[in-house]
């Protein structure tokens, strides 16, 4: 990477230097055998961020771990890899795999869901937007037990109005942008 090119969190520019290869269990010959022409292509690619985007079993998750692999075993930190995936499973397994291919320990690196990667985002910067570090998350059973209760507070017969229904109605005003005041 050139000195311009920096992280996207404004943090100082990476110096990417290509180091010994770790336990020589990456190289182009194994790449070569174990990849299709266009995953290798993908593996290989130079410098700068990768979108993946194909099809089911397609071989996404194995293009992901051979380019994070070749880039550890290359000498790039494993701090300034973000892969993110959908599912919890898919996350541990590139972590996994990666772990092995590369023969390191894994601890730095960003492989995770979409969810996981900004939770974790966020509780790093909690106090920036004015929230504790240790503030919750709340899942459909959380919310719709809170609006039950504010429901109950306000004297509105959750009968009438089910909590998932003021829930919705709720998510609606919030992509519309309307605060309490404007709904």
């Amino acid at each position: 990477m050139t000195s311009q090119d920096s992280l996207w969190s404004g943090q100082e520019a990476l110096e990417y230097q290509p180091a010994p290869k770790r336990d020589g269990r990456l190289t182009l010959e194994r790449l070569e055998k174990d990849l299709n022409p266009e995953q290798l292509a993908a593996v290989m690619h130079g410098e700068g961020p990768l979108l993946i985007v194909a099809g089911a079993g397609s071989g996404k998750t194995r293009v992901l771990t051979y380019r994070m692999a070749r880039l550890i075993s290359d000498g790039l930190s494993p701090s300034r890899i973000l892969a993110l995936t959908f599912t919890n499973k898919a996350a541990a397994e590139m972590r996994e795999r990666t772990r092995a291919m590369a023969g390191y320990d894994g601890a730095d690196a960003w492989i995770s869901t979409f969810h996981s990667a900004c939770l974790r985002i966020l509780r790093r910067d909690a106090e920036r937007l004015n929230y504790p570090k240790d503030f919750a998350v709340y899942d459909a059973q959380d919310q719709d037990r809170l609006i039950k209760l504010c429901m109950a507070e306000l004297g509105i017969d959750d009968k009438l109005s089910p909590p998932r229904q003021m829930g919705a109605m709720i998510s609606g005003f919030k992509s519309k942008l309307k605060g309490p005041n404007d709904a």
